[in-house]
C-alpha cells in the first residue's frame, strides 16, 4: 500500500518515476503500469493525475526544454563578449546535462520517439535552444543564415555531449565549452567574411 500523498507531491513523485522509466527503456519500451509499478501506486491512481502515456511524456519534455532554456539564457551577460556569451550559453548547457543525464537520455536516447503523434523531445529541446542561440548570434550577425547557424551549433553540441558524458575522465564543463565556443567562432568568422567578400 502506497502513503498518501498530497496530490502535489504525488504529482512530483510520479514524473520522477516517469523520468526514470523513460529514460531506461524508451517511450514504447515503458508502459504506464511501469511508471505506477516504480511510483509505487496502481494504475488507476496514476490515470488520476495523467490522462495517457503521451501527455505524461509531454510534461516530462516541456518540463526539461523549460528548465534547460531557462539556464542558457540565464547564463548569458549582454555585458561580455561574443566568445564569453557563447563558452556561458554552452557551459550552462553542458553543466545541465552533465547534472541531469536522465532528462539527456530521456530526449535523445536511441529509443525516443520520432514520430509527431507522441512528440519528439530531443527535437522540441532542439528547437527551443535553437531559437535561444539564434537571439545570442542576432547580437553580433545580421541574415536569415542566422537561424541555420543556430540549429549546427545545437546539433553539434548535442553529439558533442553524447562522446563527453562517455568519459571517464572528461574535462569539465566549461572547459569543453571554451574549446567549443573557439570551433564555432572561428567558422563563424570565417562565413561572415566569406559573405562580406562575396558582396565587394
Amino acid at each position: 500500500m502506497s502513503t498518501r500523498l498530497p496530490a502535489a507531491e504525488r504529482r512530483e513523485q510520479l514524473l520522477d518515476a516517469a523520468m526514470t522509466a523513460f529514460a531506461a527503456n524508451g517511450y514504447h519500451g515503458t508502459s504506464m503500469n511501469d511508471v505506477a509499478k516504480a511510483a509505487g501506486i496502481t494504475k488507476p491512481v496514476l490515470y488520476q493525475h495523467f490522462e495517457s502515456k503521451r501527455h505524461l511524456y509531454v510534461e516530462l519534455v516541456d518540463d526539461v526544454a523549460n528548465r534547460l532554456s531557462d539556464e542558457v539564457v540565464s547564463a548569458v551577460d549582454p555585458a561580455d563578449t561574443h566568445f564569453q556569451r557563447t563558452v556561458g550559453a554552452l557551459t550552462a548547457y553542458f553543466s545541465f546535462v552533465e547534472r541531469n543525464q536522465r532528462e539527456f537520455q530521456l530526449l535523445f536516447g536511441r529509443s525516443t520517439p520520432r514520430d509527431e503523434e507522441t512528440t519528439n523531445g530531443g527535437r522540441v529541446v532542439e528547437t527551443r535552444m535553437s531559437g535561444t542561440i539564434a537571439e545570442i548570434l542576432r547580437q553580433w550577425l545580421s541574415g536569415d543564415e542566422v537561424e541555420l547557424y543556430a540549429r549546427a551549433i545545437v546539433n553539434m553540441s548535442e553529439g558533442v555531449c553524447r562522446h563527453w558524458l562517455t568519459q571517464a575522465d572528461r574535462p569539465p564543463a566549461a572547459a569543453l565549452a571554451e574549446q567549443l565556443a573557439a570551433l564555432i567562432l572561428n567558422g563563424l568568422e570565417g562565413l561572415v567574411e566569406s559573405t562580406h567578400s562575396d558582396d565587394k
